[in-house]
C-alpha cells in the first residue's frame, strides 16, 4: 500500500516539476524576443578609420600618406536623405585619444556614442569630419554644423569657406570626412564603423632652370593657376564621381579673378636652383570643351612688369585614370582631354617631382 502511495506522489511530483520547468521556458523565451520597432535601441560604438593614404595619385608620383588631423567631431542626422536633420554633436577625443601626440599616418579609434536616445529600426546617418591645426578655423567647424537651434540638414553638411576669411587659407587647411549609416537593431551594443578621406585635393609643383630673363625683361616670378575662380565650398558627404563628375559645389571664392591663382613661387635668380610649392584645393569640375578653355592648371613665368612672358598647359600621362577623352558620360569625345581634367578630392596632383622637376627653359 505504501509503495503505492509513493509511487502516486512521485508521479504527481514529476508531472509539477515538468510544469514549472515548461512554465519557466516560456518566461525565459520572453527574454529572447525580436526588438520590435519604435522601441528604444542600445549604445553605438563606432571604429572611425582616417586613411592618410590618397585614393590616387595623378600625373605622377605625390607626397605620401601623410595626414595632419588634429580633431574629429562626430554628427548624427536623424535619416538619410538630404532632409535628415542633425540631433547630435560629439568631440570624440582624437587628440586625447592618441596621448595629445596625433598620429600622422593611417589611424584608427573606437568610440562608444554618448547619444543614446536611438530607436530600433529607424535609419541613423553618422558623419565625421576630420580638422587639422588650420581647417577649423577656415571652414568654422565644428559649430557650422547645428544639432540645436535650427538643425542643419544633411543636404547642407557642406565645409564652407567662413565669412571674411581670406580665399587663401583654403590653401593650407587640410580637411577629412566620411559617413555611415546605421540602423539599430538590437537592444544591447550596435558598432558601425566610419571611414574618412579628404575633402580637398593636393597640387604641388616642382621647377628648375627658371629664367632670371626673358629677352629685356626681368623675370618676377612662377604662377599656378586654375582655368577658374577656386571654389570655397565642398560637400562634407562624397557625391557621385563617375561617370558625370558631380563631387563639388560651384561656389567662387572671389568677386574677381584672384582665386584662379593657387601658388606663386618668386623666382630663384639662379637658373640651376630647383624650386617647390604645394597647396590645398576643393573639388573642381572639368573645363568645358572649348577652346577657350583649353587646361585645368597653367603654369606662367611673369615678368616684374606682371606680364607672363611664357606658359606651359599641364598634362596627364597617357592612361591617366582621370582622362575624360570617352567624355564621361557625356557623348562629347574631348581630343585636348590630356589638359581638360577634374580636381577631385582626395587626389594628389604632382607637376614634376623632386628628383625630376619641370624644365621652365632658363633665360630666354
Amino acid at each position: 500500500m505504501n509503495k503505492k502511495i509513493n509511487r502516486t506522489n512521485f508521479l504527481l511530483l514529476t508531472a509539477s516539476c515538468l510544469l514549472f520547468m515548461f512554465t519557466a521556458c516560456q518566461k525565459d523565451d520572453n527574454l529572447f524576443e525580436k526588438p520590435a520597432p519604435g522601441e528604444q535601441a542600445g549604445e553605438i560604438s563606432l571604429l572611425f578609420n582616417i586613411a592618410g593614404e590618397p585614393e590616387t595619385r595623378s600625373a605622377v608620383d605625390g607626397t605620401g600618406n601623410t595626414q595632419h588631423v588634429q580633431y574629429v567631431q562626430l554628427y548624427i542626422f536623424q535619416g538619410t536623405g538630404d532632409n535628415a536633420t542633425c540631433i547630435a554633436s560629439e568631440n570624440i577625443g582624437w587628440a586625447e585619444h592618441f596621448g595629445n601626440i596625433p598620429p600622422t599616418n593611417n589611424a584608427q579609434m573606437k568610440y562608444k556614442v554618448k547619444y543614446n536616445n536611438f530607436i530600433i529600426g529607424n535609419p541613423y546617418t553618422f558623419l565625421a569630419v576630420g580638422l587639422d591645426d588650420q581647417s577649423g578655423t577656415t571652414y568654422g567647424l565644428p559649430a557650422a554644423i547645428m544639432a540645436s537651434g535650427t538643425p542643419t540638414t544633411l543636404g547642407n553638411a557642406n565645409a564652407t569657406l567662413t565669412s571674411g576669411a581670406s580665399w587663401t587659407a583654403i590653401s593650407k587647411s587640410e580637411l577629412f570626412a566620411g559617413y555611415s549609416i546605421i540602423t539599430p537593431t538590437m537592444y544591447g551594443l550596435n558598432n558601425g564603423r566610419i571611414d574618412m578621406y579628404r575633402r580637398v585635393a593636393g597640387i604641388t609643383g616642382w621647377f628648375t632652370h627658371v629664367p632670371t630673363t626673358v629677352g629685356l625683361k626681368t623675370v618676377s616670378s612662377i604662377r599656378v593657376s586654375l582655368y577658374t575662380q577656386q571654389n570655397k565650398s565642398v560637400p562634407l558627404i562624397k557625391r557621385q564621381q563617375k561617370p558625370l563628375f558631380q563631387d563639388y559645389i560651384t561656389s567662387p571664392a572671389t568677386a574677381n579673378t584672384d582665386s584662379k591663382v593657387l601658388f606663386t613661387i618668386p623666382a630663384p635668380g639662379n637658373t640651376g636652383t630647383t624650386v617647390s610649392q604645394g597647396v590645398y584645393v576643393l573639388p573642381t569640375p572639368t573645363p568645358p570643351a572649348a577652346d577657350s578653355y583649353n587646361y585645368t592648371i597653367l603654369i606662367e613665368v611673369v615678368a616684374t612688369d606682371g606680364s607672363t612672358v611664357s606658359s606651359k598647359r599641364v598634362k596627364l600621362t597617357q592612361g591617366d585614370i582621370l582622362d575624360s577623352s570617352t567624355g564621361q558620360g557625356t557623348g562629347v569625345i574631348d581630343q585636348e582631354s590630356d589638359y581638360r581634367f577634374p580636381i577631385i578630392a582626395n587626389h594628389f596632383y604632382s607637376i614634376g617631382t623632386a628628383t625630376s622637376p619641370i624644365d621652365l627653359g632658363g633665360n630666354i
